[in-house]
């Protein structure tokens, strides 16, 4: 098998290590699924092991036959071939967990451009070593083993958030067009969330809701989602989907671009309060105000005269600060030109500036509500022991 290393531009091919992590990832699943009764068949799996720790337990219990199942699909040689009509009919997966009175298996079916595209987009997550944890790695962030692990951490996030849409939400491959509009956005805030406090389980670490947290479990939690961030294979797939955008109206586009600030900012919303030992049963992010447009010379100008609001759990919190979202990205788009390398950079800058802001303001807002309100407390950890039971995953 070959080394384990980002991707560079001087392999064309896919290596075969690639497609060992999403068994590594399916495995992790499938102990997760299988770790307590009445699914008990991994009951002696410690979900804290290293990757390479918990497959070997994999092989040595000839677990592989009974509890995954890792189906790679190639492209349909009969139909068109081209990557624009791969990422908008050939590109998601199928995740399916059926089941006996003793074991659930995790299944995956992976259409080949998801494999391809996932690792030509593997790159290495941003932060300093202490952020990702390197020391666990020998301090070397280009160690294959290291590379392996984000690989592998991606996808299991990536089932899980199939998971739920499935699993608690009902909604499959083959009902998914019935979900468009808000009820789809609303459904992968949850997807989104409940994935990060499943990533936890699956890697041994603690879901707390009381807001109290060892700063070594809390380092850890931080690390893991900090390595999490390590793929961009689903900003190709928009990118690939010309026609798709080209069909979109300026306010459809305008929409997107607001919808993406929100998801990011909520799902960030949810791995710092996971740090804090603040889980919560759900987290979402809306915008107040009304879009304002103003058209000039380089094209249309709009605007949100709103501020951001973050619900966790419930709870309503005003963070009293706006969206960033830069018209750059909207005009770009819309006369297929590029932004300026230097003004990216300066936009990545501002919107990290005004994401941890607004982190910053609802994790604030939530801890004192904690805090301060017993009945609080007590109901998010009531609502919480209900997800792990719908999900049938025993707390």
């Amino acid at each position: 098998m070959s080394e384990a290393a980002w991707p560079d531009g001087s392999v064309s091919a896919r290596p075969d290590w690639y497609a060992e992590c999403f068994r590594n990832a399916l495995r992790r699943v499938a102990a997760t699924l299988n770790s307590k009764p009445p699914h008990d068949r991994c009951r002696s799996a410690k979900l804290a092991r290293s990757d390479d720790e918990l497959a070997a337990l994999f092989v040595k219990n000839d677990w592989d036959k009974d509890l995954i199942r890792f189906h790679p699909t190639q492209r349909d040689a009969f139909t068109t071939n081209n990557d624009q009509f791969q990422a908008e009919y050939f590109f998601y997966c199928d995740v399916d967990f059926p089941h006996t009175a003793k074991t659930r298996v995790a299944r995956f079916v992976v259409p080949e451009p998801f494999l391809d595209w996932g690792y030509a987009k593997l790159t290495p997550p941003r932060g300093s070593d202490v952020e990702l944890g390197l020391a666990d790695f020998g301090g070397d962030s280009t160690s294959p083993s290291f590379v392996r692990h984000c690989a592998t951490n991606y996808l299991v996030k990536n089932f899980w958030h199939n998971f739920v849409h499935r699993a608690l939400q009902g909604i499959t491959t083959a009902n998914y067009r019935d979900f468009g509009g808000y009820a789809r956005e609303d459904s992968d805030f949850e997807a989104d969330h409940v994935a990060n406090l499943l990533l936890l389980r699956a890697y041994g670490l603690p879901v707390l809701s009381g807001g109290r947290i060892s700063p070594e479990n809390a380092a850890k939690i931080t690390a893991l989602f900090a390595r999490n961030r390590c793929n961009l294979i689903f900003a190709e797939r928009a990118r690939l989907r010309e026609d798709d955008r080209a069909a979109m109206s300026v306010e459809q586009r305008w929409d997107e671009l607001e919808w993406r600030f929100c998801r990011g900012v909520s799902n960030a919303v949810s791995m710092a309060l996971l740090a804090k030992g603040l889980a919560a049963p759900s987290v979402r992010v809306f915008l107040t105000g009304e879009i304002r447009r103003k058209d000039n010379d380089k094209g249309p100008n709009l605007w949100r005269d709103g501020v951001v609001i973050v619900d966790v759990g419930g709870l309503r919190i005003n963070t009293t600060l706006p969206p960033y979202v830069p018209i750059d990205e909207l005009q770009a788009e819309l006369s297929s030109g590029q932004i300026a390398p230097e003004r990216r950079l300066a936009m990545r800058a501002l919107r990290a500036d005004r994401e941890r802001e607004i982190v910053g303001a609802a994790v604030t807002a939530y801890a004192a509500a904690i805090r301060n309100d017993a009945s609080l407390r007590e109901a998010t950890a009531t609502m919480l022991a209900a997800l792990w039971t719908r999900l049938k995953i025993t707390a």
